[in-house]
């Protein structure tokens, strides 16, 4: 049964005249947000709208400095994570929560075991009744005494909202608020399918926030849309009837370039070969294959989860050794299964998971930018204060990242603004070849473009690069060739130069 929103019902939660400053920015101003009962409301905007600060607000990390809040129409304070959950507000967010060493039931009762004393013992056996009651509401059919370090991103996901929706339970709420950020960037078609039938029937009984830079994805499973631009309100809307290219508008201010992955700006590689492997194969991963790219070339690799593609672009950044062939870049042949060697011969790697791998998240965005390059900013040996500060405020310019100063945590910032630091780090080191692994996932479309207009800028100024992304339309847009990868070996190299780019269904019949 699908419950339709209640359109005219009182707001389960109301935000009234929001307003959060932090040094140097205002993050929001005079923001008007409601959740209306049994609805899924999609909270857009690019990175850096407000978004994260909103739902920090809703869970209690932050206070606001103006407005007032309402729960079921009485004013509130949420005085932290605790205090929210307790009148019926959690999260779901990117980075998790579950402690990946305890088990599914442990980690679903954590801090509440006492909730299943009996004779003045905790009952396991009561603690896996309700693990697996849960489970079963999520659709799951797991072992809830296994640790969640065994399970898929999907099955933590739905234990996270499980234990959300627990505790709501627990504290009487009537109508929980779950709030999901990006909750399918890490999850297939199939798995994304699955949730959203559950979050269907979960709206009988909660309200959800859910957060996502997938816009056909929010428009097909929400019923109502806030849009938020530099802190501000855009607008609210109901999401039938709405066209992609119609939030778009919303979000950027403007008509979004049609020219999605800069095609016109495709340079054509003419120079000469600049990285190439021959025969490199990883026993039980990829079989031996070779390709080569000349200065400036984009080639995508293309295959499916399991085809191979992640572990040759890891024994190419030397985070993995192969078994056979060879790595050369310029002239220099790296040592296999050294991450070190692999920089020094001048290969970078910008990770799909940027916070855990690509930044120092408790550092500067300067100490970000310069750490590969910190040897030419010395004098006499020693690091140059003003060339730090020099160097940090060229590369803030040219990759267009926001921050409110050099000097601020980078853990602070958007995933987008997070990623072109990242971009910016290897760019300025002078790096040959730069391996990308999926580098717009789970950043706005904005974010998006700049990153593609960095791309294309030092693929003409002769950086080789390596790219694996989220669609196949974006793998053929940004490519000059694509190499395609089935069943662990190489099945075709396919040109796609502006005017012959490989259509999804060409490669469809490749990988499939």
């Amino acid at each position: 049964m699908t419950v339709q929103t209640t359109f005219g019902a009182q707001p389960v939660l109301k935000m009234i005249g929001i307003g959060k400053r932090f040094p140097g920015v205002s993050a929001l101003r005079n923001i008007d947000f409601e959740v209306r009962p049994n609805e899924i409301l999609g909270l857009l905007g690019e990175n850096g709208a407000g978004k994260s600060v909103m739902t920090k607000i809703m869970i209690g990390i932050h206070q606001p400095d103006d407005g007032e809040i309402q729960l079921n129409g009485q004013a509130t304070k949420l005085l932290g994570p605790v205090d929210a959950i307790k009148k019926g507000i959690g999260g779901v967010f990117q980075e998790g929560s579950l402690l990946p060493n305890l088990s599914v039931m442990e980690n679903l009762f954590l801090c509440h075991e006492r909730d299943f004393m009996q004779r003045g013992v905790i009952s396991r056996r009561a603690m896996v009744q309700e693990a697996r009651r849960l489970m079963a509401t999520m659709k799951l059919d797991i072992d809830v005494t296994e640790p969640v370090s065994q399970f898929a991103p999907a099955a933590k996901q739905m234990i996270e909202i499980a234990r959300v929706l627990w505790l709501a339970e627990q504290y009487g709420a009537q109508n929980p608020i779950v709030i999901l950020d990006e909750p399918t960037t890490v999850l297939n078609d199939g798995e994304r399918d699955t949730l959203f039938e559950i979050l269907q029937e979960l709206k009988q009984r909660m309200s959800i926030i859910f957060i996502s830079h997938r816009l056909q994805e929010v428009l097909e499973n929400c019923d109502r849309l806030h849009v938020l631009k530099d802190g501000d309100n855009v607008t609210q809307i109901p999401a039938a009837g709405m066209q992609v290219a119609d939030i778009e508008r919303l979000l950027v201010g403007s008509e979004f370039s049609g020219d999605r992955f800069r095609e016109t700006d495709q340079h054509t590689p003419d120079g000469d070969v600049v990285f190439k492997v021959e025969d490199l194969g990883l026993r039980g991963a990829f079989e031996p294959l070779s390709f080569e790219l000349r200065a400036g070339e984009i080639v995508s690799l293309v295959g499916l989860i399991g085809s191979g593609k992640e572990e040759l672009c890891a024994c190419i950044a030397g985070t993995k050794s192969h078994d056979t062939g060879t790595v050369w870049v310029d002239g220099v042949t790296p040592a296999k299964g050294s991450p070190q060697a692999a920089v020094r011969a001048g290969i970078g790697h910008v990770p799909v998971e940027r916070r855990e791998e690509g930044l120092a998240l408790n550092m500067s965005v300067m100490d970000n930018m310069n750490h590969l390059v910190l040897d030419r900013l010395k004098t006499a040996g020693a690091i140059h204060r003003r060339k730090e500060i020099e160097h940090a405020h060229e590369w803030v310019a040219e990759c267009l990242v926001k921050t409110p100063t050099i000097h601020a945590a980078c853990s602070g910032l958007s995933g987008g603004n997070q990623q072109k630091i990242i971009l910016s780090k290897w760019l300025s080191s002078n790096v040959k070849v730069l391996i990308l692994d999926h580098p717009t996932r789970g950043i706005d479309i904005g974010a998006k473009d700049e990153v593609y207009r960095l791309i294309r800028k030092f693929s003409k100024a002769g950086i080789a690069m390596i790219i694996m992304c989220d669609t196949l339309e974006e793998d053929t847009g940004l490519a000059n060739k694509m190499v395609v990868m089935s069943e662990r070996k190489v099945v075709d190299v396919l040109d796609a130069a502006p005017e012959h780019k490989p259509t999804p269904t060409d490669l469809i019949k490749l990988i499939v």
